[in-house]
């Protein structure tokens, strides 16, 4: 595991190619991981550890949601310190609260409002 590389790293977990692709750009003075299903964000956690991660809640064909992986990662100790954030196309008012009680630290609703997620970024890698 390469420890020192929490400090800026972000891990995104996406199924649409599209979505994946203006979240980098968004991103791009950010070490960003793109992970296209939950199991391969769990891979990729093995050998990394993330200071964000931001997830999408319904990942298509992957056997697991992105609530599923966020929980699975938390209960690692090595991500004790990690910020959760659910990125997703539930968007009711209702939504965001579940989201949250799931355990997600933060919630953003697609489309992305891109200024708002870079100023949580902003302000959660400076902690």
């Amino acid at each position: 595991m390469n420890l020192n590389s929490m400090a800026g790293k972000i891990l995104y977990v996406e199924d649409d190619e599209i979505n994946a692709y203006l979240m980098r750009r968004y991103l791009n003075k950010w070490e960003v991981d793109l992970a296209s299903d939950a199991e391969t964000a769990l891979i990729l956690a093995k050998h990394e550890q993330y200071k964000i991660v931001l997830l999408d809640i319904n990942l298509g064909d992957s056997k697991m949601t992105g609530v599923e992986a966020m929980k699975i990662l938390k209960g690692n100790p090595l991500y004790i310190n990690t910020v959760f954030a659910a990125v997703t196309a539930y968007a009711m008012p209702e939504d965001r609260d579940r989201f949250l009680l799931d355990g997600f630290d933060e919630y953003f609703s697609k489309p992305v409002d891109y200024e708002n997620l870079i100023t949580f970024i902003e302000k959660t890698l400076d902690d």
